[in-house]
């Protein structure tokens, strides 16, 4: 499996495919895969926040809050770009169901 290049949303080469539909379906894919990754690290460092906590190791803890926090702002770096793509699939399928009435 070929891994996707880490494209930025505002990168002219990123518009071009988001507005095409065969690209399109591939992109949300990957944004998908990225999100949830980005997810799962960001519950992961609030799992181990607790955990450190409990076991008193104060900078374990506040490694584990800095790899929460950067996990969840890329999240949401990802979950805008999702919602770009799925909000342009949308906006073509009630294109088509206009045209075709």
């Amino acid at each position: 499996m070929k891994l996707p290049n880490l494209e930025d949303i505002n990168n002219e080469q990123f518009l071009k495919k988001a507005f095409d539909p065969e690209h399109n379906k591939e992109r949300v894919r990957c944004t998908l895969i990225r999100r949830n990754i980005y997810l799962w690290l960001f519950l992961t460092g609030i799992a181990c926040i607790f955990i450190t906590a409990i076991t008193h190791q104060m900078h374990m803890s506040i490694l584990s809050l800095l790899l929460a926090t950067i996990s969840l702002v890329v999240m949401t770096k990802y979950d805008t770009q999702l919602f770009f793509l799925r909000n342009l699939t949308l906006r073509e399928d009630e294109e088509a169901k206009f045209d075709e009435e």
